[in-house]
């Protein structure tokens, strides 16, 4: 049986919309949904075979790992799922209270070094859960992700909205990867068939999701009480691919953040 973490965000149901219509069989799948934090952690710990997991994950411990070739959460120019919010301008917030949240792991580190390197400011950083209800009644700024971004993006609380895949693109002119699938290097030596043949799947799985996109808004908006519109806008901003570009923008982040990027791919 393959253990395999899957993100419980709208930006990865394209991916998995094949086993989620059952076009694709989950035979020897067990998939277990939580955020990106803590798949991070129950793949490194080694509860989990394969997993969706954040970039900077990766970056980080990347000698436990085996990347999948072309898959990812990209985004070119704007993602509208990592916003910043704020209160009042970006370069204001120096010594004032941030909250970051717990969910994530390559936003948080993204958003400290476009704070620190690019805005040259130092906030008070504070972690949150909206699982946990941590947050502050009016925070004057916090990063949110997911559907939990693209609430309050919809909701217009916030007068400053810094979409971080805009950052990163205004700075750098490429794309953001924020996260990757990966499978673990002793699952890989122990199942390699198995492995090799969940990644056929996810390929299959992705192709249905892609072609979906109006049939995944018609369910998911509802379920997130979001608008059908912004539901397809948000899924065509997003890039489930691995291209020439997105290593390389994956390159420059972990130079960027002090971690060499040198992976070794799952042979397909």
């Amino acid at each position: 049986m393959l253990k395999v973490g899957k993100i419980e965000y709208l930006n990865t149901v394209p991916v998995y919309y094949g086993f989620v219509k059952g076009e694709v069989p989950l035979n020897g799948i067990k998939f277990t949904d939580d955020v990106p934090s803590e798949l991070n952690r129950l793949l490194r710990e080694g509860f989990l075979d394969i997993s969706v997991i954040s970039s900077y994950e990766f970056l980080k411990n990347q000698d436990k790992y085996l990347l999948f070739p072309d898959f990812s959460i990209s985004a070119k120019k704007k993602v509208m799922s990592v916003l910043f919010f704020s209160t009042v301008p970006i370069h204001q917030l120096h010594r004032k209270d941030v909250w970051l949240t717990k969910s994530s792991m390559t936003s948080k580190e993204l958003l400290k070094y476009l704070l620190r390197e690019v805005y040259g400011v130092e906030p008070n950083f504070h972690y949150y859960s909206m699982k946990e209800d941590e947050l502050p009644t009016n925070p004057k700024a916090l990063l949110a992700i997911g559907d939990d971004a693209l609430k309050l993006l919809h909701s217009k609380r916030y007068p400053f909205i810094y979409d971080l895949a805009e950052e990163w693109f205004n700075l750098t002119e490429l794309p953001f990867v924020f996260a990757v699938w990966a499978a673990r290097k002793d699952s890989y030596r122990e199942k390699e068939k198995e492995i090799k043949e969940f990644y056929k799947k996810l390929l299959n799985s992705r192709n249905i999701g892609e072609r979906s996109y109006e049939e995944i808004c018609e369910k998911y908006s509802r379920k997130l009480n979001l608008p059908k519109g912004l539901c397809k806008k948000y899924l065509e901003t997003l890039n489930f691919h691995l291209g020439k570009e997105e290593l390389e923008a994956l390159k420059v982040f972990g130079n960027k953040v002090g971690l060499k990027f040198n992976p070794t791919f799952v042979k397909t």
